[in-house]
């Protein structure tokens, strides 16, 4: 259908809730990547990971009446994805994560560049450590703040908390994750981390973005 990569997932997800498997299929296309990158995080195997992200759109799919757009289609989906997930370790108990780095062939959009290459090394570390050091709703606070550049009130929506209480956890998981990479960024001499360790965070993960002067 033409026209459809031209409308807000707000509208798109307003034609789904009249039938058009086309604007669902859209929507599938613009976040079955990154959805699958923030499942991989979470799953023992590419393979569950896979299995997660396509329940979450069969369920989305399903539940698309109950969408309304006072939140973001995104922040819905992610709601979806991460009860989803809540179910999986019931079932299966605190799994081992599947490796982002083993995912990341078929979620780059563009091929990257040789000289980016260590910068993506330091990504890809920091969030290993992140998810070493972090407890389930701290490392995806961070997760949804950084890497799908989420507002508090949506990550509060997503975790079904308070937005006092998500930027509560923002600051202790920045400041618990700064210091796990305080030894690094010391012995490296990199990065300044100055008397915030958190600076040095903020840097790091913009540093990965492709953006060193973006700040919380």
């Amino acid at each position: 259908m033409t026209g459809l990569p031209d409308k807000t997932d707000e509208q798109l997800a307003k034609q789904c809730q009249k039938g058009s498997l086309d604007a669902f299929e859209e929507l599938v296309n613009r976040h079955e990547a990154r959805l699958f990158n923030f499942l991989c995080q979470k799953a023992p195997r590419r393979e569950d990971a896979e299995d997660l992200a396509q329940r979450t759109f069969i369920k989305a799919w399903q539940k698309i009446n109950q969408y309304r757009t006072e939140s973001s289609f995104a922040t819905w989906l992610y709601t979806i994805a991460r009860n989803l997930t809540i179910s999986y370790y019931r079932k299966h108990g605190k799994v081992t994560h599947c490796e982002l780095e083993a995912a990341a062939p078929n979620l780059v959009e563009k091929e990257t560049p040789a000289d980016t290459l260590s910068e993506n090394e330091e990504y890809a570390a920091l969030w290993r450590t992140a998810r070493e050091v972090l407890k389930e709703d701290a490392f995806d606070v961070l997760w949804l703040k950084y890497k799908e550049q989420q507002s508090i009130a949506e990550i509060s929506t997503v975790l079904g908390r308070t937005e006092i209480s998500v930027k509560v956890m923002l600051h202790r998981s920045r400041k618990k994750l700064g210091h796990a990479l305080e030894p690094k960024t010391h012995q490296e001499s990199k990065y300044d981390t100055g008397t915030e360790p958190f600076t040095n965070l903020n840097n790091q993960i913009a540093f990965a973005q492709g953006d060193p002067s973006c700040s919380v």
